[in-house]
């Protein structure tokens, strides 16, 4: 058998995106702006994250420059009008929003959850834990995957781990982790750890949450097409899927208002009957279908600020 694959990138990374590479933040401070999250009213709260996510829309001048290209390349009608101009600033706005929930988690309790956030498809969870073989469970940077995790918590006996990267911040992944971990319903596994982890959750018939959105390095994935353009996409959940047996779920929060969501869990993806390297890309094309699919539904609950299509393919003429 070939060595494990590589583990995807990080599911949650920090979610205000203000963090510039070097610094660190004191644990007090975090501390404290939690806490200031914490006791004002929800309303408020989220609207005080909505004006964080415009100011860092205006401080961060290239990551809002490379939104607007991504928004453009994948909407090219958009270009140059005021359209593109309102799905940026909803996108930060948006995003400010999850890093208040994020930081509201302690206070927000199973009533508040049970009511604000609508779950449809959890039968799917517990047919596939009957088959004994896991639930290796996939999603995006859109709409909160974090609420997204606490809720089903709620509602799946099982333990839910989920796949991060290490934030270059010490003490904001430590803070990210802790909060995740204790508020969150989740336990973290680094992706720098490699394959082995997940491989002995999903023996044990665990539940694995990842994202894959994310652009992967040349030999480190397949060019799916995505919004039209082949994007670089990692293979190694896919992977998993074809050599477990385990069949791949997609899971999606999507933000209904300020303060509502909705969880959807949707029909799991076939394990293919191919040979190894067909069915790898078969399934990541899936994936990466089944994400560009909610990203249309909702443009403004998306990661745009990423740098999506940065690696191009080796045969591609560079402009």
């Amino acid at each position: 058998m070939d060595p494990d694959p590589p583990v995807p990138p990080e599911t949650s990374r920090d979610f205000m995106m203000a963090k510039e590479e070097g610094t660190h933040l004191p644990p007090a401070l975090l501390r404290t702006c939690a806490k200031l999250f914490q006791i004002l009213p929800h309303d408020r709260a989220i609207s005080l994250g909505r004006s964080l996510g415009d100011m860092i829309r205006i401080l961060s001048r290239k990551k809002t420059l490379l939104a607007r290209e991504n928004l453009e390349l994948a909407y090219p009608e958009l270009r140059g009008t005021p359209e593109a101009d309102r799905l940026i600033r909803d996108v930060y706005r948006h995003f400010g929003q999850v890093g208040a929930e994020f930081l509201r988690f302690p206070v927000l309790d199973e009533d508040w959850l049970k009511k604000h956030v609508q779950v449809s498809g959890l039968e799917h969870v517990f047919s596939l834990l009957k088959e004994g073989k896991g639930v290796l469970a996939f999603s995006a940077h859109f709409g909160n995957w974090e609420m997204a995790i606490k809720r089903l918590a709620l509602e799946i006996p099982e333990q839910i781990h989920v796949v991060i990267r290490r934030i270059k911040d010490p003490n904001v992944h430590e803070f990210i982790r802790d909060y995740r971990e204790r508020f969150g319903g989740a336990v973290s596994i680094l992706q720098d750890r490699g394959a082995g982890p997940m491989i002995r959750i999903l023996k044990k018939n665990g539940i694995i949450v990842t994202v894959l959105d994310q652009n992967a390095g040349v030999d480190e994935g397949v060019f799916s097409p995505f919004f039209g353009r082949p994007a670089a996409t990692y293979t190694s959940v896919a992977r998993l899927s074809f050599r477990l047996g385990t069949h791949l779920l997609p899971v999606f929060d999507t933000r209904i208002s300020s303060t509502d969501h909705h969880v959807h869990l949707g029909l799991p993806l076939p394990v293919l009957e191919l040979p190894e390297e067909e069915a790898v890309r078969q399934l990541t094309d899936l994936c990466t279908f089944r994400i560009e699919s909610m990203v249309r539904q909702y443009p403004e609950q998306w990661i745009w600020m990423h740098n999506r299509w940065k690696t191009r393919p080796p045969d591609e003429s560079q402009k």
